[in-house]
């Protein structure tokens, strides 16, 4: 059995930071707020956890941009591997690579960074809460 979402509507929720949600900023970039976005996540394939994340407000595709180390919205979708251990906590990251979406500290309006998955804490984990 999967541990994958099925495709849908969700909000984007901080493991580690729960008053936080993927949102877009004025500039194309995700930053945690704590107002949510709402995203269509359409998967691609259920047993690698592959999927893509479209912020339904400004229609673009939640992409990891690894030379910026930033969360950036593009026109163009990015695969992404959604990988959980037990389906309610998510890494955020592009196939097979260590190089994944985490959110730094608690502030609103805070950078969704891209870098290797922090070794300890919940930061690199994000909830795909239903919308």
């Amino acid at each position: 059995m999967s541990n994958m979402i099925k495709s849908g509507f969700y909000h984007i929720n901080s493991v580690q930071y729960p008053n936080r949600y993927i949102c877009m900023s004025g500039n194309h970039e995700f930053v945690g707020h704590d107002v949510p976005d709402k995203f269509y996540v359409h998967v691609v394939d259920e047993v690698p956890h592959l999927a893509t994340v479209k912020d339904t407000s400004t229609n673009l595709y939640l992409t990891l941009d690894d030379k910026d180390h930033k969360v950036v919205g593009k026109t163009s979708a990015e695969v992404l591997q959604l990988s959980s251990e037990d389906g309610k906590k998510f890494i955020i990251h592009p196939e097979n690579v260590n190089q994944v979406a985490y959110l730094k500290d608690d502030g609103n309006w805070s950078w969704i960074y891209v870098g290797p998955a922090p070794a300890s804490g919940d930061a690199k984990y994000w909830r795909f809460v239903p919308a």
